[in-house]
């Protein structure tokens, strides 16, 4: 099975944005730890959607905020398709668009879930970069990479000793673990050496960023010790609270965004309309994308699912305003150990809009849903469970607003940029006496 991209050449980064990328952004006020050059190394990057690409784009902007250049060494946008960047409505941040971004173009861009194939495209692209990496004459303070996959991450490693600067390693995923979750493979044999590099990998590095507390004990029982662990959630920038709220109607609105792909058991949701389709009140909102969208839109039609309403692929902020028009937000991970250590952005995304939450996930999703407060949990991902519970919610306005408001407040408090970000600036002061032999 493999995904195959649609490509279009009418948009090709190098060549007709390479003008752009000498313009330099300039920098605002200088507040935290002096940087000066950065070569951020990551797959993912804007215009792209999804939480990987927003979670750079977001660290970029923080560090140009205190004073460093950055550079980026990135892909053409190609998540979820390429074709889909040729739309003028995804390039939104002009100041990026003048941003120093250099974008490697593989030859092969099928994503697949043969393990050969994709690690034939993730072995292009590291050789790409490699290559970027040694024609680029400039000095840094730093490097800042960041996984998956895995050879992203290398690319880090090989730039640390290439550039002779320190590394800051962003682990947003546990890879080759992952692979495992989504059923691309289980042979531990096959996937033996990608372990070995991925222990090589923490170690070479000289911080290491996580984006959730579950991959911590992960990391360390790979050797690494606690105090070159930062923890840095994906959060919500200060512009996105100035979106509102829709007025509590008499329609109940349930939504699902995001990637309907091999760690999203959203044909489960397919289920729940099915035994709500006679519920007038209750109607489902898809804003999607991924390798099961067209399988998952042929059920809809096949089981006559009108109750069921889809959209395709928008921009960041599109999304959360039809966050904001919904009263229950569906969340969901296959069920596979690979996945318990990991909190998936949309949870994030759905309590800062204020939304009442189902879960059908288990692990660290499901601890950050229930401290919260803001929604139920189905860890056994039980159709009739869910059915009950987003019919609670349709019944009870007063206990899904409480929800919503509950999720804002542990947004604020815990996933909030503006306080995150010393986090960020922490890990780099931490990187500097590291290397400086200093202990704080």
């Amino acid at each position: 099975m493999e995904i195959k991209i649609p490509v279009t050449r009418k948009f090709k980064a190098r060549e007709s944005r390479r003008p752009l990328l000498e313009v330099q952004t300039k920098t605002q006020t200088k507040t935290g730890p002096e940087m000066k050059n950065v070569l951020m190394i990551c797959q993912n990057f804007y215009p792209e959607i999804g939480s990987a690409a927003n979670r750079m784009k977001n660290i970029f902007k923080r560090m140009e905020q205190q004073g460093s250049e950055v550079h980026v060494l990135t892909s053409e946008p190609l998540y979820p398709t390429a074709e889909l960047y040729t739309d003028a409505m995804f390039w939104d941040e002009p100041s990026l668009d003048a941003a120093n971004i250099t974008r490697i173009q593989p030859r092969d861009l099928r994503a697949t879930t043969n393990l050969w194939r994709r690690l034939r495209l993730f072995l292009e692209q590291f050789v790409l970069a490699v290559q970027e990496v040694r024609r680029d004459k400039k000095h840094y303070a730093y490097i800042y990479a960041t996984t998956p996959s895995i050879f992203m991450g290398l690319v880090g490693v090989v730039a640390k000793f290439i550039k002779k600067a320190p590394l800051v390693l962003d682990v947003r995923d546990l890879w080759p673990e992952s692979l495992i979750g989504v059923g691309i493979t289980k042979s531990r044999l096959l996937l033996a050496p990608l372990y070995w590099l991925e222990k090589w990998m923490y170690h070479q590095a000289d911080q290491i960023v996580i984006n959730s507390e579950g991959f911590r004990s992960y990391i360390e029982s790979k050797g690494i010790e606690a105090e070159k662990i930062h923890y840095i959630p994906n959060s919500i920038e200060e512009n996105e609270w100035l979106i509102k709220r829709r007025k509590v109607s008499e329609q109940v609105r349930v939504v699902y965004t995001g990637n309907i792909g091999l760690a999203q058991d959203v044909f489960l949701l397919l289920d729940v309309a099915e035994q709500l389709k006679q519920d007038e009140k209750i109607e489902f909102h898809v804003v999607g994308y991924g390798y099961h969208k067209e399988k998952f839109e042929t059920h809809v039609l096949e089981r006559g699912l009108t109750n069921i309403h889809f959209m395709d692929a928008m921009p960041r902020w599109d999304a959360l305003k039809q966050l904001a028009k919904s009263d229950i937000a569906f969340a969901t991970l296959v069920e596979s150990t690979a996945f318990d250590t990991v909190t998936p952005g949309k949870i994030i995304d759905y309590m800062a809009m204020g939304c009442a939450i189902v879960g059908a996930v288990s692990g660290h999703a499901a601890k950050v849903i229930e401290d919260a407060g803001a929604g139920f949990v189905s860890r056994e991902r039980c159709r009739d469970t869910i059915v009950g519970q987003i019919r609670y919610l349709a019944e009870h306005p007063e206990a899904r607003n409480a929800m919503g408001q509950s999720g804002v407040s542990y947004v604020q408090t815990h996933f909030d940029w503006e306080q995150n970000q010393e986090r960020l600036f922490e890990a780099i002061r931490q990187t500097d006496f590291r290397v400086a032999g200093v202990s704080k």
